[in-house]
């Protein structure tokens, strides 16, 4: 902005092609900023719903998992405490083997081949009363759940904000830059330091929805902690 403000300067000096109309400039600084904040605003939120979307889900793909692993403690039979097993060894693997694949966008071969182990498991138990029918029922609800909650974390890899959002943010924040720049050529150092100000917020925010929309990179990244506690209660548990 100080550049812009120096060459709108040495322009002017030069030739008359930039009329100084401080009224008209001020005005034109306000719906500008307003607008961007706006712009800026919209989008923020849009990419902050769409964290809290991933995150919820992450937290109820550990729930589903830990749900499901009661229910082969629950039946007891030797199959069941096998499909445990599978389930313990698909959780493992979503934390070592998928996650650390995540930024790259998309999952693990290795978690989708445990995934497909624990289902083919799930043959092999074989329900003998009334109990153990309503019991097994409800486990093959719950590991069609836990497949479906992967495969919506892994779609939601690539759930990132349309191109346009950036291409119309981007050109509010220049927008802003550049009127802002106009308005120096005749300032103060109170003018100077309050726009100054408010692009930087500006920038900031703009800034903040980068971040926000790569939940997988970073330090503010989405974290599988709720998968991981779910895998160490599974653990723990002594049968």
């Amino acid at each position: 902005m100080l550049a812009l403000t120096f060459l709108f300067k040495k322009i002017a000096q030069h030739r008359e092609l930039l009329d100084y109309e401080p009224e008209l400039l001020d005005t034109a600084t306000s719906n500008t900023m307003a607008g961007a904040y706006v712009v800026l605003g919209f989008v923020l939120v849009l990419a902050m719903s769409t964290v809290a979307d991933l995150e919820n889900g992450v937290s109820e793909e550990a729930t589903t998992i830990k749900s499901l692993e009661r229910l082969f403690v629950l039946d007891g039979s030797g199959p069941a405490l096998n499909s445990r097993e599978h389930l313990l060894k698909y959780t493992k693997s979503i934390l070592v083997d998928e996650w650390p694949l995540l930024p790259l966008g998309h999952g693990s071969i290795k978690s989708s081949a445990e995934l497909n182990e624990l289902y083919a498991s799930l043959e092999k138990i074989n329900p003998k009363d009334d109990k153990a029918e309503i019991i097994f029922s409800k486990i093959l609800d719950q590991s069609a759940r836990v497949g479906e909650l992967r495969n919506k974390r892994n779609f939601s890899i690539e759930s990132t904000l349309p191109q346009v959002f950036y291409v119309v943010s981007l050109l509010s924040v220049l927008a802003v830059v550049v009127i802002c720049a106009m308005r120096l050529m005749k300032g103060s150092v109170i003018r100077v330091v309050v726009l100054s100000i408010q692009v930087i917020m500006l920038t900031l925010i703009f800034s903040a929805i980068l971040i926000i929309d790569l939940p997988h990179l970073g330090d503010t990244r989405t974290s599988a902690e709720p998968i991981l506690k779910a895998y160490d209660s599974m653990s723990a548990r002594k049968l």
